[in-house]
């Protein structure tokens, strides 16, 4: 396979900046709040409850319960706190009923809500495939104590075992996560480059993919290149030249990375992005996860990410004029469409929500688009 690599000519050029489009916003964090309970409704009223096995007492509706564990993780509440936010959701017609806390608590410890919030994760970036195409990969630890902080702790090996580790891939433009894998807190960050291809290859056309040097190797260039991507990987000090001995990707970038510094750098600052999202996560929906076992801890983790996931489509919906609906979109294609010619401001209009308490069915009546519990693993 050919490998393109950026002109070998140095661009000396100002760097460009990329002012804040403030009217666009304050229009999405007026009116975050309101457009996260339509949106995350709309993802999660689409699972179909699984099938009852025997007799008893019946389970609770599970995109009921998909819907509580989410808005607790993006209120940042305990699940006894959250309880007078359930009960208002309810009122609006996005639940049934109001969950106790503990059966929210229940929920978050089943270990099928994995298969659940990952494949709406997925599904919840999809929006903006037409949109990303340069993508960037790390990780990051969330505390399973509450004084605990993984840039302090982050090489101290030792401490790992009190956190998980989030590994994510996502857009460079939108900081929209396609792909996500939580394990425990000493797992390797190289380990996982194959799974966040591999899903993020699902739905996105990838062209270029940064990461730093925890993940430089032969092998990791090699996945990464077979995904129709060119790695933008820095080397560590130890790599002097190239080796006939090595794959034809590695010396190519190794060349590039020698003579074109300046040029490589420029692409792998792209990772920078990635920062960006473990900041927007921590600081928005909390830094540690307050279950005890390793399902539940898990799961949180999960669960902020699917509201991370949704908090950017609201920005790009005023920023880029990015049409999300959910419950419109086919079985085979999700919709997404950007107005990339006209302002957002003429284009984009605030979504008035109803209140559903009078409808005959809580939430929509037919959904065009449902998850099957075969494709949820349940």
């Amino acid at each position: 396979m050919s490998i393109t690599t950026p002109s070998d000519e140095i661009n000396n050029e100002p760097n460009k900046t990329y002012p804040q489009v403030w009217a666009a916003y304050n229009q999405a964090q007026t009116q975050e709040k309101v457009l996260f309970l339509e949106l995350l409704h709309e993802l999660t009223s689409q699972i179909l409850q699984p099938k009852r096995n025997g007799a008893g007492c019946p389970k609770a509706n599970l995109s009921d319960m998909v819907f509580s564990c989410c808005l607790k993780q993006y209120l940042d509440f305990s699940s006894r706190r959250s309880e007078s936010d359930m009960q208002m959701v309810m009122q609006l017609g996005y639940i049934n009923r109001t969950p106790h806390f503990n059966t929210i608590l229940k929920y978050l410890n089943e270990p099928v809500m994995k298969k659940v919030l990952m494949k709406l994760i997925e599904i919840s970036a999809i929006p903006l495939k037409e949109i990303e195409s340069d993508f960037a990969m790390d990780a990051s630890g969330f505390s399973t104590v509450m004084y605990g902080n993984w840039l302090a702790k982050r090489l101290i090996f030792n401490e790992h075992k009190t956190f998980k580790k989030a590994h994510v891939m996502c857009g460079v433009k939108t900081n929209i996560i396609t792909h996500i894998e939580v394990t425990d807190g000493y797992s390797s960050d190289r380990g996982q480059v194959q799974a966040l291809l591999d899903g993020t290859a699902k739905h996105f056309h990838m062209k270029e993919v940064s990461a730093d040097k925890g993940y430089s190797s032969e092998k990791n260039l090699g996945i990464i290149l077979a995904h129709g991507a060119i790695p933008f990987v820095p080397f560590i000090g130890n790599v002097k030249k190239t080796s006939e001995n090595r794959l034809p990707i590695w010396n190519i970038m190794f060349r590039f990375f020698r003579d074109n510094k300046e040029e490589f750098m420029r692409h792998y600052h792209k990772r920078s992005n990635i920062e960006s999202v473990f900041s927007k996560m921590k600081r928005k929906f909390g830094s540690h996860v307050r279950g005890k076992s390793t399902a539940s801890q898990e799961n949180e983790v999960l669960c902020k990410a699917l509201c991370h996931n949704l908090c950017v489509l609201i920005q790009e919906m005023f920023e880029l004029g990015v049409k999300v609906d959910f419950s419109e979109v086919p079985a085979t294609e999700f919709m997404c469409k950007a107005y990339f010619n006209n302002p957002f401001i003429k284009k984009i209009k605030p979504i008035q929500t109803k209140c559903r308490k009078k409808r005959k069915f809580h939430g929509r009546e037919t959904p065009l688009r449902s998850i099957d519990s075969t494709d949820l693993g349940c």
